[in-house]
């Protein structure tokens, strides 16, 4: 191999570089931000700089995505916490509008506290029981379907 090889990928200048019409973009990956240029012709624009800032970025959505979903968990145990102390701060203004969410998610602590009001109550056959567990019985495949 003693004759020079020419490198496997070549810079060739092309219409849009000799008009000057390049455009200058920066990489998409929050942590880099480095300006580089791409054609304004025609083709699949990059949103990266590099390749290896695209391997980067995808390892650190993916990181990104797995720290949300663990805090996303730690705030849902902690709302289950608040409603079963059965006064979750934002059921306490009823008379404000609410999305469907907030709606969903009161109807999911009210049947968590008749679940532990029926604990409570066990076997006993108070009519008041009797109706809260018809009523919660009810409810629940209801609220399985919008989960």
């Amino acid at each position: 191999m003693s004759q020079a090889t020419e490198p496997l990928h070549t810079v060739t200048a092309t219409h849009a570089d000799e008009t000057g019409t390049d455009l200058v973009d920066y990489c998409a990956r929050p942590k880099c931000r480095t300006e580089f240029r791409q054609s304004a012709g025609r083709g699949r624009r990059r949103d990266y700089c590099s390749e290896t800032c695209r391997r980067i970025a995808d390892k650190e959505y993916k990181q990104a995505k797995a720290t949300v979903e663990h805090f996303e968990r730690l705030a849902e145990r902690s709302r289950h916490d608040v409603r079963a102390f059965g006064r979750a701060a934002d059921e306490l203004d009823s008379t404000s509008d609410v999305s469907a969410d907030v709606a969903v998610e009161r109807a999911k602590g009210a049947i968590e506290r008749a679940r532990a009001v029926l604990r409570f109550a066990g076997d006993s056959g108070d009519a008041y029981a009797t109706e809260l567990r018809a009523l919660s019985e009810s409810i629940e495949p209801a609220l399985r379907l919008l989960r």
